[in-house]
C-alpha cells in the first residue's frame, strides 16, 4: 500500500495520510487523518462525542444520511442492498417493524394518514372493488342471522383495535379474490385477526394436511 504524504492524500482526494506517528499509538506507524489527526485518536474522540451526545449525534447521522440518499449512485445502491436483505431475512424484517409499530401507535396512525392523504384515488378504486367483490360473493340465502352474525365480527374488531391499541381485521379465510379460490362473505368464513397478520395473508390460502 502506498504511504501517502498529507499534501499528495489532499491532492489526491484521500481522507487518510502517513505522518509522524503518535505517541499513544506507535503501532499505526503515523497512520493519521488528512486533518492532521492520528487515526486511532480521532475515531476514539468520536466515539466519545456520541456517547457524551447521543442527541447530537442522533441528528447528524439522520443529516449524513439525507446528505447521502441525495446521491442518486448511493440512493440506487442503497435500495439494491435494502431488497436483497430484506429478501433473505422476512422473518426479522417483519418482526422488526411490528415491535417498532407496537411502541410508536401514534407515528403509525400518522403515518397511515399521510400514506391515505397521498394515494386516495388508489385508495378509493381499492375499496370500490373491494365492495364490489363483497357483493358478488354474498349468498343470496344468507339468513337474517347470518348478516346479524356477519355485523358481530366488524363490531368485534373495532372492540379489540380500541382494547389492544393496534389494528384487528375482519378476515376472510378463503380469500374473495384468490388467485386460486374464492370463498363466501358468509359467518363460516370470518375470523377476526390482527391486522398486521391479515395484510401478510393477503390473498392467499393455504390447506391444512
Amino acid at each position: 500500500m502506498m504511504r501517502h504524504t498529507r499534501q499528495e492524500a489532499k491532492a489526491l482526494g484521500l481522507p487518510t495520510c502517513y505522518g509522524s506517528a503518535c505517541d499513544k499509538h506507535p503501532e499505526l506507524e503515523g497512520f493519521r487523518r488528512v486533518s492532521g489527526a492520528c487515526a486511532a485518536c480521532a475515531a476514539q474522540n468520536l466515539r466519545n462525542s456520541r456517547i457524551a451526545d447521543p442527541e447530537r449525534t442522533k441528528t447528524q447521522q439522520q443529516k449524513d444520511r439525507i446528505k447521502l440518499m441525495q446521491n442518486p449512485v448511493y440512493a440506487a445502491k442503497k435500495r439494491t442492498t435494502d431488497v436483497a436483505y430484506r429478501a433473505a431475512n422476512k422473518e426479522k424484517c417483519r418482526a422488526t417493524i411490528e415491535a417498532w409499530s407496537a411502541r410508536n401507535p401514534d407515528k403509525v396512525k400518522a403515518y397511515a394518514k399521510k400514506t391515505k392523504a397521498l394515494n386516495s384515488g388508489r385508495i378509493l378504486a381499492h375499496t370500490v372493488k373491494r365492495r364490489l367483490a363483497k357483493t358478488k360473493r354474498t349468498p343470496v340465502w344468507l339468513t337474517a342471522d347470518d348478516h346479524w352474525i356477519i355485523e358481530q365480527a366488524y363490531e368485534l374488531a373495532a372492540v379489540r383495535t380500541k382494547m389492544f391499541g393496534f389494528v384487528w381485521h375482519v378476515d376472510h379465510i378463503i380469500p374473495l379474490q384468490g388467485k386460486l379460490v374464492s370463498g363466501l362473505h358468509a359467518p363460516n368464513n370470518l375470523r377476526v385477526i390482527p391486522g398486521a397478520e391479515n395484510i401478510r395473508k393477503s390473498n392467499s390460502f393455504q390447506v391444512s394436511t
